[in-house]
């Protein structure tokens, strides 16, 4: 189911699905992906944006807590 998201995912918006993995499972990544697949491409790019923004912000919290 995984790979099929993401070919679709991939055809429909043309760059690469990301999510700030953090706290999800298994099926929650993949329901994350049902649900923005159906989102305009406008809105999935500033999705994208939000969620790499998401992952600097965990990686910085995790440095300056080492």
């Amino acid at each position: 189911r995984l790979q099929d998201l993401n070919a679709a995912y991939n055809r429909k918006f043309g760059f690469p699905f990301i999510l700030a993995v953090r706290g999800y499972d298994r099926h929650g990544i993949i329901d994350a992906f049902a649900r923005r697949i159906e989102n305009e491409p406008a809105v999935e790019l500033q999705t994208c944006i939000n969620q790499i923004h998401r992952i600097a912000q965990f990686r910085l919290n995790d440095l300056v807590s080492a």
